[in-house]
């Protein structure tokens, strides 16, 4: 037993000598942890519950990732990160001496509990983030106390900001932000700041990265200049004098012209601008947006040929009738061969209602533009989809389409047919898709749908759509390159349309034989999914695929593993049909003295919130019948159906049943569901958070 004992101990020593791991250099295996774990919404996750696991590995990975201080460098106060201060008091010491990156998104409360534990560790700061956008209206004013109590951080060399959607210049938070930066004069890096005056004369403008202003840019080009580390440039005038239009109306001004090309890479232009500011940045601009007025469209045209580095062009048209394009010219312009991206934006002026206006260069758009292989159309407003941009020989490399519809929208034409190399086409918008058709389109995601027809799309395979399946019309031949469906209902009335869809597809399965990822928004009833994956998972004809991902909304713990094993195309035990339908536990749920909403109930999930108390004047508890008059509650459920195909045929009767079992004195569903969603294939299981995207 003894020799047994060692000989193991001996593999257990040999086989951690031969560990590449355990022969890399502390350096290159801790530089490896922190490109593993990096979170990219820079939470304290990133540094507690993402790296401190990985210590109970093995005695060298915790000796090796203690030891690291740079790993613990990065301090997030989230207002969402649970036990903060605990975690900031283990980063802080964890860090030892290293240079600190600060990044706030908390509230006033919680920046007085971390406050005494941060002053001390002032100078250590090397960078600042403030994430405006991350906080509550009520959280704002917090920030230029924030900034008032920081004071003067000796180290700080990179400061970042989120104030890209603060509409006014004498909004409190920039004269704070930008008196905490006259305080550091020798700062590096500057990014998202609103740019006044006083800060284009300190030396703080050496350090600009990324800036917004609502001064005149002919007026302060020669300061910019001071500024070559400046790559993304945005001109926003006050919220008020663009709401009425008078940047689209001042002719510009050239008061001084670069001596050297700039060296940005983005710039948004709101109002008339020079072509002359244009061609200083041809050389390096990759991102261009302007918001202009009809009559700068075709002189504009003409200048986008010298564009060197022009990858994506947005272009915001001001419709009015103040504003009216210029006649055609003699000669098109010359042909813009880099920009790849096109979205063009038809807004109009107040109390104006263009409904019949039509864009009338069409021809010169798809001349200058022609290499394009995105183009996203957004009217706003009143202003009509213009079909004639989306032609059939309009664009000849076009591969994605985006269209985002008004609340006034016009059908395309009878005539109308989409472009022969389109591959995705995303509509935001309700729109009655029956009159296009396309052979070519492989990905299809829509918003908002009134009328499809899965036909005219053979050849897609990927198919985002709302859960409205009632109108969604099974094809006649089977959809062969179809791998991945997504209903993406937001809706709460639409939650049970996830279990229509998947008792449709248990009825056909030989409709879409090739499905191998499937997303619902919701969870369906347990029975009709489980139906469902074992009549499509396990069908005995040939060339067929199996439903290997499936994401749901939260399941009980105890049906995870039976589903991963049908996704991995195993057979597995599993509750009946009965035990997994509502109808089995009709009498949890009738039972007021346990807590629960009605939707946590029918998914089996566990939940808090307390059943409603019904006042004395309230009707005796009852189930309405079906025919209107009142039964008693048994005589109103109906019948589980002893096989799964009766199961499936008979959904509609028990979903009525479901609907008058909403007269209970329940919650009809909680705040906890829909925020978590699980994603099974047939390897793992994992969680995602209900934003996160759930593409295969």
């Amino acid at each position: 037993m003894v020799d047994k004992h060692m000989e193991n101990m001996n593999i257990i020593r040999h086989s951690h000598r031969v560990d590449p791991r355990s022969r890399l250099p502390v350096e290159l295996f801790t530089e490896i942890i922190a490109e593993a774990t990096k979170d990219p919404r820079w939470s304290l996750r990133g540094c507690i519950d993402r790296i401190l696991p990985l210590t109970l590995v093995s005695r060298h990975w915790q000796s090796a990732i203690l030891s690291a201080s740079h790993l613990w460098s990065t301090i997030v106060l989230h207002k969402n990160v649970s036990e903060l201060q605990r975690k900031l008091i283990a980063v802080l010491y964890l860090s030892g001496s290293t240079p600190i990156a600060l990044h706030i998104h908390c509230s006033f409360a919680l920046w007085e509990v971390v406050e005494p534990l941060l002053q001390p560790q002032r100078a250590r700061i090397t960078s600042l983030t403030l994430w405006r956008s991350s906080l509550s209206p009520f959280d704002t004013p917090i920030l230029p106390v924030i900034l008032q109590r920081l004071g003067c951080l000796p180290q700080l060399e990179s400061f970042q900001c989120d104030l890209w959607h603060v509409e006014r210049v004498d909004d409190p938070i920039v004269s704070a932000v930008n008196s905490f930066l006259l305080k550091h004069p020798h700062i590096k890096r500057v990014s998202g700041i609103w740019l006044t005056r006083d800060i284009l004369d300190s030396s703080v403008t050496r350090g600009l990265r990324s800036c917004q202003t609502a001064l005149e840019p002919h007026s302060i080009l020669r300061d910019l200049e001071m500024a070559p580390n400046l790559e993304e440039m945005k001109f926003k005038p006050d919220m008020w004098l663009w709401l009425l239009g008078d940047p689209y109306h001042k002719e510009p001004t050239t008061t001084y012209i670069p001596k050297s090309p700039l060296k940005w890479r983005s710039y948004s232009h709101f109002g008339r601008i020079s072509p002359d500011i244009l061609n200083s940045l041809s050389n390096t601009v990759t991102t261009l947006s302007l918001h202009i007025c009809t009559c700068d469209f075709l002189p504009l045209c003409s200048t986008f040929h010298n564009f060197l580095a022009l990858e994506t062009l947005e272009m915001t048209l001001l419709i009015g009738w103040r504003h009216n394009f210029t006649r055609p010219p003699v000669s098109f312009p010359s042909p813009c061969q880099t920009v790849r991206r096109l979205t063009l934006c038809f807004d109009v002026e107040p109390m104006e209602s263009p409904t019949d206006w039509e864009f009338p260069h069409s021809d010169i758009v798809h001349h200058v533009f022609g290499s394009i292989e995105t183009l996203d159309l957004s009217p706003q407003d009143c202003i009509p989809i213009q079909w004639d941009l989306i032609t059939r020989d309009g664009f000849q490399k076009l591969k994605e389409l985006v269209l985002r519809f008004s609340w006034y929208s016009v059908d395309p034409p009878a005539s109308f047919q989409l472009p022969s190399t389109l591959k995705c086409l995303d509509m935001h918008g309700s729109f009655d898709l029956s009159r296009l058709q396309s052979s070519s389109v492989e990905r299809l995601d829509i918003e908002k749908l009134i009328k499809v027809d899965l036909a005219a799309w053979p050849n897609i395979n990927r198919l985002s759509i709302p859960a409205l399946t009632p109108k969604l019309y099974w094809p006649r031949s089977p959809l062969q390159n179809l791998s991945n469906i997504h209903l993406n209902a937001t809706n709460h009335s639409y939650w049970d349309c996830a279990t229509h869809f998947c008792r449709d597809l248990a009825l056909y399965p030989d409709a879409i034989p090739r499905l191998q990822a499937l997303s619902l928004y919701r969870s369906p009833e347990w029975d009709i999914l489980f139906i469902l994956l074992e009549r499509y998972n396990f069908r005995m004809t040939a060339n067929n695929e199996r439903i290997s991902r499936l994401t749901i909304g939260n399941a009980p713990l105890s049906l995870l593993k039976p589903l991963q094993d049908l996704c991995a195309g195993k057979f597995t035990e599993r509750p009946s049909d009965y035990e997994l339908s509502w109808i089995g536990n009709i009498d949890i749920i009738r039972d007021q003295s346990l807590p629960g909403c009605l939707r946590c109930h029918k998914l089996l999930l566990f939940c808090r919130e307390p059943p409603c108390s019904p006042s004395a004047s309230d009707e005796p508890l009852y189930i309405s019948g079906i025919f209107g008059h009142h039964v008693d509650e048994d005589d109103n459920i109906p019948k589980y159906p002893d096989n799964s195909q009766d199961v499936l045929l008979e959904w509609e009767h028990r979903e009525e049943a479901w609907e008058d079992l909403r007269r209970l004195s329940r919650l009809k569903s909680c705040r906890d569901v829909g925020q978590n969603r699980v994603l099974i294939s047939d390897t793992s299981i994992s969680y995602l958070a209900a934003e996160e995207s759930t593409d295969a």
